[in-house]
């Protein structure tokens, strides 16, 4: 499961993606806060050639964060085409993956990073992937996208925890979650967050009133 520094460039890529990835592949060995003539030296370019492709620190880190969400697009997009059982677990799956192969590469604030379009494009194929396993039976009617939200977080939070020592942990994890869904007698104790207050604190912003 590729991160965003592994995601192949597509044909005719220009030599911006190009060292985009080289950048990925970089802040693997280093980390997020790199300094950018660091990130420079690691790639093998001098830091006039990052400064004119991404004039900030933050630009850069804004690009990579724009890769890794186009990365779950397109994990999602890839279990639309899979039987119905096969949907949810393979797209969470896939998400823990793409996780954990970035977790060294993008900061812990990188899901503020994300574009609307992104964020509300990930919710409805999301909702989508839900509806399919509720018609089929394999999970709870009253799952919502939120659910699937804690889900990612919890993975991300382990992930974050157990580093290289137990790098395959949120994998147990995420079975027991994906067998809680499925359980018909799972009882909620609260009602799910609607999309707005959950896109609020994906993007770390509040909703407007």
């Amino acid at each position: 499961m590729p991160g965003p520094q592994d995601i192949p460039a597509p044909d005719g890529a220009d030599d911006g993606e190009q060292l985009l990835q080289q950048v990925g592949r970089a802040l693997r060995d280093l980390h997020p806060q790199a300094s950018m003539a660091q990130i420079a030296r690691a790639v093998g370019v001098s830091p006039t050639v990052l400064y004119r492709r991404y004039p900030t620190k933050d630009a850069l880190l804004l690009a990579l964060a724009a890769a890794f969400f186009d990365g779950l697009l397109q994990r999602a997009q890839e279990a639309r085409a899979l039987p119905a059982e096969q949907q949810l677990p393979y797209f969470l799956r896939t998400v823990g993956l793409h996780l954990a192969t970035s977790r060294s590469v993008l900061p812990y604030a990188f899901r503020e990073m994300s574009l609307p379009e992104q964020r509300h494009h990930i919710y409805a194929i999301i909702t989508e992937l839900l509806a399919t396993a509720k018609a089929a039976g394999h999970v709870h009617p009253d799952t919502d996208v939120a659910d699937i939200g804690a889900i990612v977080w919890a993975m991300r939070g382990i992930i974050d925890i157990t580093g290289s020592l137990a790098p395959e942990a949120w994998e147990r994890h995420l079975n027991i979650a994906l067998a809680g869904l499925a359980n018909p007698d799972l009882a909620f104790s609260r009602p799910p967050m609607d999309i707005d207050r959950l896109d609020a604190v994906i993007s770390g912003k509040r909703p407007q009133s």
